[in-house]
């Protein structure tokens, strides 16, 4: 129920088809109160036939015609709906249902009047019209309600069934509209979630016409294609600065080392190796920001199907001793899996998520690395103990050159994690961080080979 609270779209469904069944509702008691009222004339003008019948048998025959008239149309088998009564003016009932008349249920006043008929075998009601007699006494002419009441109660079954079908009809129906609406919907938000995740490529497909949803993937278009040129001028404007600066870098490094080796001042020689390491950081940024290039251009030619165990294992070979130098531990769980990708760039993307683990980690912290096989996918996954990354900035701190507040003391380029979404990209694998209690989980999902 809370989705139906939650969800606008499901609202919207559920809003048209409770104003659909109130609609219904209204038409069906406008149906009965009319029906109703039909019957109720329908009666009234038997009762008012019949009972000028025997006023013209009262004014031509007189009391005793019109007194013989009522008891043959009592006796009749087929006048069952019938109700007569004849009332002298001393008040003694001379001809009609007699019997079913006690004392203090005769008519006290002229005109219409309805009451319970206790002659029916099951409870029933008389409409019955009566009128003063010249010379006094009373005619009473009056007809059962029971077939009408019955073809009421009838109605009224048949009413609740047809609104019952029409429920269930309605809420069929709008499932059917919200499934048509999600579907409608669901290609353009996978394309939309895809390129968020770096797949600046993806299009939604195109629908002909040019009704609301051929326009949104149309103008969804547009806006990726102008997203794409403008990422794309960053991400060209950024490589050219790398390796347009790389090359004076390097000739700057070499005269600082060629400085260093001329003085033999210690004072001069330690200055020397501080700008000598602020360069090589600069250089790292541009090694790193030229390798992010190549992996965003590069094409799928040299994907081959290779063992991801195997690629995690010598990963965890490498890192290992570079863990225990930090006082840390890793924990591997390494299933054989095969998936189709390069064997130099996955190596990578472990090396870059299992540096940031023990850069980040304390000592005595343990990192667990996970491959395992999951139907037709492949998971990865590394978790560490350190400071963890806030839900808030999981997607920020894909983009280049972002770093948490808590880690910006700390050696690094900002560009580690770039590299790995750019590298998960390239194989198709999905992307997620979660929270650890503490630290971080990175979890790949790679197609399996």
């Amino acid at each position: 129920m809370r989705g139906w609270v939650t969800s606008t779209l499901d609202r919207l469904v559920l809003t048209y088809a409770l104003g659909l069944l109130a609609a219904f509702v209204l038409v069906g008691g406008v149906s009965v109160v009319a029906l109703d009222r039909l019957l109720e004339r329908d009666s009234q003008a038997t009762v008012r036939a019949e009972h000028q019948g025997l006023m013209e048998v009262y004014y031509s025959d007189g009391r005793d015609g019109l007194r013989r008239t009522i008891n043959a149309r009592v006796s009749e088998p087929l006048n069952r709906e019938a109700v007569y009564l004849l009332v002298e003016a001393d008040g003694g009932i001379s001809a009609g249902h007699r019997n079913d008349f006690p004392p203090t249920r005769l008519p006290e006043h002229a005109g219409w009047l309805r009451f319970p008929w206790i002659a029916a075998p099951e409870s029933d009601t008389v409409l019955a019209y009566v009128q003063p007699l010249p010379g006094g006494g009373w005619l009473l002419t009056g007809h059962t309600t029971g077939a009408q009441q019955h073809l009421r109660e009838l109605t009224g079954r048949l009413g609740a069934v047809i609104l019952a079908l029409l429920a269930v009809l309605t809420l069929l129906l709008g499932w059917l509209l919200r499934r048509a609406v999600d579907r409608a919907l669901e290609l353009p938000l996978d394309t939309v979630d895809r390129v968020a995740a770096g797949r600046l490529e993806e299009r939604v497909p195109e629908r002909p016409g040019d009704d609301a949803f051929a326009r949104l993937g149309r103008t969804l278009n547009r806006m990726l294609d102008r997203i794409r040129d403008l990422v794309g001028g960053i991400q060209s404007s950024s490589d050219a600065i790398a390796h347009d600066l790389r090359t004076p870098m390097m000739r700057l490094r070499t005269r600082l080392e060629q400085a260093r080796l001329e003085t033999a001042d210690p004072a001069v020689r330690a200055r020397i190796d501080a700008a000598v390491g602020e360069a090589d950081q600069l250089l790292s940024t541009f090694n790193s920001l030229l390798r992010l290039a190549r992996i965003e251009a590069g094409a799928d030619e040299d994907a081959a199907p290779l063992a991801l165990g195997e690629v995690a294992a010598d990963a965890v070979e490498l890192w290992s001793a570079v863990a225990e130098q930090h006082g840390q531990a890793i924990d591997a769980q390494i299933a054989p899996a095969t998936v189709l990708g390069n064997r130099d760039l996955l190596f990578q993307l472990l090396s870059n998520l299992l540096d940031n683990a023990i850069k980040y980690g304390q000592p005595g912290n343990r990192i667990q690395l996970l491959v395992a096989r999951e139907g037709d996918a492949v998971r990865l996954e590394v978790s560490d103990q350190g400071p963890g990354i806030p839900a808030g900035q999981h997607e920020r701190v894909f983009d280049r050159f972002v770093r948490g507040d808590s880690h910006r003391g700390t050696p690094g380029t900002g560009l580690g994690l770039s590299v790995v979404r750019a590298i998960a990209i390239r194989h198709r694998a999905e992307l997620r961080l979660q929270s650890g209690d503490p630290g971080l989980r990175v979890l790949l999902r790679f197609p399996a080979a």
